[in-house]
């Protein structure tokens, strides 16, 4: 299959229920590196400044920007994100995550 030269977007929703857990895990991610090892890096991050329609009591949402879908895959996938950092948010929450691609 070939690479779709269009960037991508991970989005995640969050409802933090762990905060002391979230944070564990935010700056584990943080210190990893691993958005910018596989070419991403943030568009934002935490709650909204204007919450407009049916948005979750106290949700928050992480969007970044990866220069291809196979590249926020990659992300996702990496073996050092899903053994060592990812367990890290266990229990801190419920999390919905998806990858977009660019129109």
């Amino acid at each position: 299959m070939q690479e779709s030269p269009k960037p991508a977007y991970l989005l995640v929703t969050a409802q933090v229920s762990d905060p002391v857990r979230m944070a564990a895990y935010a700056r584990a991610l943080a210190e990893s590196g691993l958005y910018q090892r596989h070419g991403g890096h943030y568009l934002f991050l935490g709650k909204p400044a204007t919450e407009l329609e049916d948005w979750p009591a106290g949700g928050s949402a992480v969007g970044a920007w990866f220069p291809s879908r196979v590249a926020a895959e990659s992300f996702w996938a990496d073996a050092q994100y899903q053994t060592e950092i990812k367990p890290l948010r266990a229990g801190a929450g419920a999390f919905h995550v998806a990858i977009f691609e660019e129109l």
